[in-house]
């Protein structure tokens, strides 16, 4: 499976508008997410290690909120996307 990392980000991966993972659940795969990318923690992830409110994740195009959260299980070919929210007026 694979995140793709949206262009606000990829200064915390190298660039990279892709990255693969493995893992059973979003949980597991954002944690090796963070493993290969740490500088990407804290615009993930708030003080109490839960994912913050203003990065919403999608599994094949669907809001995990709308599924299990970060509990929602993963097949190996899955695209998971981090979506920040945008501000402005």
């Amino acid at each position: 499976m694979k995140f793709i990392i949206p262009t606000a980000l990829r200064k915390h991966t190298g660039g990279a508008s892709h990255v693969a993972v493995t893992g059973a659940t979003v949980d597991d795969a954002l944690k090796q997410l963070i493993e290969f990318h740490p500088e990407l923690r804290s615009s993930l992830f708030d003080d109490s290690e839960n994912l913050v409110s203003f990065v919403n994740v999608f599994v094949n195009d669907r809001n995990i909120r709308d599924l299990d959260d970060e509990a929602t299980k993963l097949d190996q070919t899955d695209e998971i996307q981090l979506v920040p929210a945008i501000a402005g007026g």
